[in-house]
């Protein structure tokens, strides 16, 4: 069976839920990229760098090179 790269996209605050739904779903070894709570609410230049900072690691999770 093909493996298809996948990521689950979470805040710190759900890391343990996400971690727990995942072996719950039969999916041990989801990788998690984790980032800051809360995220609503921050100014767009705020997010934007939080964009910025995160995107290549996404990418590293993936296993792609920029």
């Amino acid at each position: 069976m093909l493996k298809k790269p996948a990521i689950a996209a979470i805040c710190d605050e759900f890391l343990s839920h996400g971690k727990n739904m995942s072996v719950f779903l039969g999916h041990p070894d989801l990788k998690i990229q984790v980032f800051p709570y809360p995220l609503e609410g921050r100014p767009d230049d705020e997010l934007r760098e939080i964009a910025r900072e995160f995107y290549p690691k996404f990418l590293a999770l993936l296993g792609v090179t920029p």
